[in-house]
């Protein structure tokens, strides 16, 4: 019986300079790559027996065999009925996927044997696709500030966000977020539209303030106001959409999230999947690297679609995936050495493991995951460990 192997390949405006530099990651620089880097070695037999023998008496063997006259009339019509009967592969393995009879005719000087043996292919058992009821941020307005212009809803800060919704349009509006210490600036969109964002801080007290433009870089604040928030846990944030990590019940990342994680146990099996497919799939675009511009806020059902972005877009992307799956993962903005200004993902486990066998969840609690350098890396070795060095990045913001 033949044998074969196969090889199974399996595994911000200001975001422009994400683009890794120097010795480490000089390989992204020159080149994105996005195919698989896992490989694993299957065996697997043909089910085709081939049987030769020089010998004119039967041949004692535990398949059908049949001994007919030799003559070449005889011999082409076997050839020609063969051919009709069925079409093979090179392999000679029968490219229909249930199972079959497969006929492999030897010729001697005295006889024409036929082996017949039955290939079976095993049908894939069936994954159940589970569309989960994602976290929907709302406005109930019962905490409330507002004026003819702007409302803030700070109702669900247990929840880790809060709402904003700027009533006119025409200028540019600033969103200031203050808490401990750390001071998070946002765009805020005009027209009546409610956007969410996240209480990256924590648990405290926070000062909001809005700010509309007046001239050139030059605004004035039209709203500030004062709360505690008692978030619920220190994930909590990292589980709903926002404006930087955007989706719905029907966006097209829930629908692929849960196929890539059906029948998937645990949150190690499940970011390895949406990594896998992500670094796997997405490619860099470096036109839109060149040329985005201030105010750029990431669409992870566009980038699903086109399969393309920055790094910003993959975070975000990641993100999306994750958090409908109920897996706490921070958008996070800041700098990877050296002096890439770069965004990533942070994945909260309470378990350690692999997510691919070159990058380890090592520790509980938040672990990085680059897919932006881990997708453009030839070398997945190499930029494993650059990742897993958590020395190597600097967060400034977590959305």
């Amino acid at each position: 019986m033949n044998k074969r192997f196969f090889a199974a390949a399996l595994c911000l405006v200001f975001l422009t300079g994400c683009q890794p530099q120097g010795d480490v990651l000089s390989d992204v620089s020159s080149e994105i790559h996005s195919t698989a880097s896992i490989t694993s070695e299957v065996r697997a037999d043909s089910g085709v027996t081939a049987v030769t023998d020089e010998r004119t008496e039967p041949v004692e063997i535990t398949l059908e065999v049949v001994s007919r006259d030799t003559s070449a009339a005889s011999v082409e019509q076997q050839e020609h009925s063969d051919e009709a009967s069925r079409e093979v592969t090179s392999d000679g393995v029968s490219a229909e996927p249930a199972s079959e009879a497969v006929t492999v005719t030897t010729t001697t000087a005295a006889t024409v044997q036929t082996t017949t043996t039955v290939v079976t292919t095993a049908a894939p058992e069936p994954v159940n696709v589970v569309i989960p009821e994602v976290r929907v941020p709302l406005s109930p307005g019962k905490d409330i500030a507002e004026n003819d212009k702007v409302s803030v809803d700070y109702s669900n800060a247990a929840d880790g966000y809060i709402s904003v919704c700027w009533k006119e349009t025409g200028k540019r509006v600033k969103l200031r977020v203050m808490s401990g210490g750390s001071t998070y600036d946002h765009d805020v969109p005009q027209g009546g539209v409610t956007e969410y964002y996240p209480l990256s801080c924590g648990s405290g007290s926070y000062t909001v303030q809005v700010y509309e433009q007046t001239d050139g870089d030059r605004y004035a604040k039209v709203l500030e106001q004062e709360f505690t928030a008692d978030i619920k846990s220190a994930t909590i944030p990292f589980l709903y959409p926002n404006r930087y990590v955007k989706y719905g019940q029907d966006s097209a990342v829930v629908e692929k999230a849960a196929v890539l994680c059906a029948g998937k146990s645990g949150t190690i099996e499940k970011v390895a999947a949406v990594f896998q497919w992500i670094t796997d799939n997405v490619t860099y675009d470096r036109e839109l690297a060149a040329t985005v511009k201030s105010g750029y806020i990431p669409d992870p059902d566009s980038v699903l679609k086109k399969k393309s972005g920055i790094c910003y877009d993959y975070a975000s992307l990641m993100a999306s995936m994750l958090r409908s799956q109920d897996i706490p993962t921070r958008l996070v903005v800041g700098y990877a050495k050296e002096n890439i200004y770069h965004a990533w993902n942070e994945i909260w486990t309470e378990q350690t493991g692999w997510i691919t066998p070159e990058l380890l969840l090592s520790k509980s609690g938040y672990n990085i995951a680059d897919a932006t350098f881990y997708a453009g890396s030839a070398d997945k070795a190499k930029i494993a460990e650059y990742i897993s060095d958590s020395s190597n990045y600097s967060a400034l913001y977590y959305y």
